[in-house]
């Protein structure tokens, strides 16, 4: 009877123990969670009924969102927002299943986290038939630290000079329409700033003075402008994509690549597609960049054309000015059939081959190559001209016959190398996402 008593007794200070955890403890467990499980905990002990109602983190993501239908999903975020007591700081919804007649409702939910403690906010509207979402202007007056936006528009009031506590903004197909009282908005503490499919730029300025990660994927060249963005001195990673071509008259005159690049002396990864370096080039000419990307570690270039000197020749401009270069990865663009390979000597002239400029450089990856003349010389000038390389990564493009595949793995294997121990890894390419191991914001 003594010993039953013993493990009872046993028993009842280990459930002690767990009811005793502390709340912040318990948050931390529930942030592990569906906010469904997180409210199921309540069963596990009586002090932990109402913890899920005090979590500041709450997060109704995509799974959450479209497993019911959209007005139950309206009413139980409702409900969970009356219920909830305490600050919520993290809140992250997706609104794709909301039809735009009802955006009432998430004004209402911003309106009650814009007065409960909110530094982080994610908006998700992945339903690009849905009308885009209009920020109520209350939001802007938050002292948010995070913002992540889709699909949504970006109109602040007259009031609105920037947000000062933000370190991260990251946008997706957001449209900005903005007036000149609130084209220049003031971000002292933003350290990553992301653009995808934005639009609306003419008269957008943001003062960043500690940015070090901005990226452009995908949006409108006509209207975007990096001037602005020349007095970040602190950028280390900067990624500008887009499929549309580059109009140079309507572009700044300081974008061009000798003004533009110079202005980043901490830029450790780059990241450019085609168009920018076709651009780039009409505002070069033959004039090469200074040794200012001291600091530069890895490039990365989509969507190259081997056979257009327009490519060709600011890429070596920035290799030559790129001392410290680690890794380089290309993915080559799609041949066009028929057309015609240009003969381009540039590797061949003795400046070019950047007179041991290149000798950090470790990987080499060109994916989706086709094996032509161009690419073949350009390989061969990398292989020669880096002695420490490791690797040289030819990801061959599916369009190769088994013939061509052969013939073009035995030039490459005869081509001299600086480095004794540099491999060359041959195979087909799996179509792999175009920016697998690239940086991002």
């Amino acid at each position: 009877m003594t010993d039953s008593c013993n493990r009872l007794a046993v028993g009842r200070d280990k459930i002690d123990r767990l009811s005793d955890l502390p709340i912040n403890v318990i948050h931390q467990i529930q942030d592990h969670m569906s906010i469904e499980d997180a409210a199921k905990m309540s069963i596990l002990s009586s002090t932990w009924r109402y913890a899920w109602a005090s979590n500041p983190k709450l997060v109704f993501n995509t799974q959450f969102c479209t497993k019911r239908m959209a007005s139950n999903t309206i009413d139980i975020i409702s409900t969970i927002l009356l219920q909830h007591h305490g600050a919520i700081k993290i809140f992250l919804v997706d609104i794709s299943v909301i039809h735009s007649s009802q955006y009432s409702v998430v004004d209402q939910w911003m309106l009650f986290l814009s007065t409960n403690g909110l530094v982080d906010l994610t908006l998700q509207n992945q339903n690009t038939v849905n009308a885009p979402y209009e920020l109520p202007s209350y939001v802007y007056s938050v002292g948010l630290e995070r913002l992540v936006l889709s699909n949504c528009i970006f109109r602040p009031p007259c009031s609105f000079r920037g947000f000062l506590k933000l370190k991260t903004l990251l946008l997706k197909r957001v449209a900005f329409e903005l007036v000149a009282a609130t084209s220049s908005l003031l971000m002292p503490n933003l350290e990553r700033l992301r653009f995808t499919q934005c639009s609306g730029f003419p008269f957008l300025n943001i003062y960043a003075p500690n940015l070090f990660c901005l990226c452009f994927y995908g949006c409108g060249n006509d209207t975007l402008k990096l001037s602005p963005f020349m007095e970040c001195a602190k950028l280390k990673i900067v990624a500008i994509e887009s499929h549309d071509e580059v109009s140079l008259n309507r572009q700044d005159k300081a974008m061009k690549l000798t003004n533009l690049l110079s202005s980043w002396p901490n830029l450790s990864h780059l990241i450019l597609g085609r168009y920018f370096l076709k651009f780039f080039a009409s505002g070069t000419g033959a004039e090469s960049l200074p040794t200012r990307l001291a600091r530069l570690r890895c490039l990365y270039l989509s969507d190259c054309d081997f056979d257009r000197e327009d490519q060709i020749s600011p890429l070596l401009s920035i290799l030559r000015s790129s001392p410290n270069l680690e890794i380089l990865q290309i993915l080559s663009g799609q041949r066009k059939k028929g057309g015609m390979e240009v003969d381009v000597n540039l590797t061949d002239e003795p400046d070019c081959r950047t007179q041991g400029r290149l000798n950090n450089l470790q990987i080499l990856q060109i994916k989706n190559f086709h094996g032509s003349r161009t690419e073949s010389r350009f390989v061969r000038f990398i292989l020669g001209s880096t002695p420490l390389l490791r690797k040289a990564i030819l990801l061959v493009d599916t369009s190769v016959n088994e013939r061509q595949y052969l013939k073009i793995s035995e030039e490459l294997m005869r081509f001299p190398r600086a480095s004794p121990t540099s491999k060359i890894v041959f195979r087909p390419w799996s179509k792999e996402q175009a920016r697998s191991s690239m940086p991002c914001c």
